[in-house]
């Protein structure tokens, strides 16, 4: 009789599915009747394996289409300032649609300038860590922004602090703010999205040395990324689960909220959250209505241009 095994999908590739168990790496193919239910297994699934067929999938605690891949812990938007350059609009998809899933974001600005060094000129980021409200050990780069004190007013990021999220400064190359990434990353199953050419695979690289990861360069002509993952695929940050699990995923460059109802897409903006069931009409959507406490904390507690972008996202910008 076939031993019934429990692991976790870490690799799919063109209906093969790598599974991690106790005993080791199986490489399984679906039962049929999965391919009649329509359902697709995903990286990430809890399973249940007979030999070389996966038997039975868990329930999913969370799942994302774009890439497709479940039971994350926490999403790594991953962008930069230039090359490609950095867009908010783009950003605040990719929240939105953690949110949407249930899945808690982390932002990473990826090939972070060193704001000690004496090439790059002084910039926002050089001026966050100046005004840190912990210091730099020897004056090396802390990596983390904890709180709005701590970024310039000209960063990009001051409104995602503002709202509440954590925002990585980190370089695969220059290597700093690695320690306080792989930190964030310490326990979780952990997904890098965002468009490709901001470096995922490089930081993944930096974080894993030795992995190899295929990384590619930025097209002069179209000024983003060119796709080198083709495949997503899970890998460990260290020797024991404890020190956490990173997901490698296709790039792409846009991430499609059409699934979302208009009147959910407030509480997806996380900052919005205080206010919500606040305004004069139950059925606000925060634009022209009056009495709308959302619109009334533009400005305080709620930036200007995450505001603009909600009303983008549902028709109204």
């Amino acid at each position: 009789m076939v031993a019934h095994l429990e692991g976790i999908i870490i690799k799919g590739v063109a209906g093969k599915y790598t599974v991690r168990t106790a005993s080791g790496l199986h490489e399984c193919y679906a039962r049929g009747v999965f391919r009649n239910k329509k359902i697709t297994p995903m990286v990430g699934d809890e399973v249940i394996i007979a030999g070389e067929v996966l038997q039975q999938i868990k329930p999913r605690k969370n799942e994302l289409l774009r890439p497709m891949v479940s039971n994350i812990d926490q999403v790594i938007v991953t962008m930069t300032k230039h090359q490609p350059a950095f867009n908010a609009g783009l950003l605040d998809r990719f929240l939105a649609a953690a949110q949407y899933a249930g899945i808690p974001a982390l932002i990473c600005l990826s090939k972070a300038p060193c704001p000690l060094a004496g090439g790059p000129p002084r910039g926002a980021v050089h001026d966050a860590l100046l005004s840190a409200s912990r210091p730099c050990s020897e004056r090396e780069f802390c990596g983390v922004c904890e709180g709005a004190a701590a970024v310039s007013a000209e960063d990009e990021f001051l409104p995602y602090v503002m709202a509440g999220y954590k925002v990585v400064y980190a370089s695969a190359h220059g290597g700093w703010g690695l320690d306080d990434l792989r930190a964030a990353m310490a326990g979780k199953v952990n997904v890098f999205a965002g468009p490709s050419g901001v470096g995922k695979s490089s930081l993944i690289n930096a974080l894993m040395p030795g992995l190899g990861l295929e990384t590619g360069d930025i097209s002069k002509k179209l000024g983003r990324g060119k796709h080198t993952t083709r495949h997503t695929e899970i890998f460990p940050l260290g020797d024991s689960d404890r020190a956490g699990f990173c997901v490698d995923t296709p790039g792409f460059t846009a991430i499609e909220n059409d699934n979302i109802p208009r009147g959910e897409m407030a509480g997806l903006f996380i900052e919005f959250l205080q206010y919500l069931g606040q305004c004069k009409f139950r059925d606000c959507l925060h634009d022209k209505e009056m009495g709308c406490a959302v619109k009334a904390a533009v400005g305080e507690g709620i930036h200007p241009q995450r505001y603009a972008s909600y009303l983008k996202m549902i028709g109204r910008g």
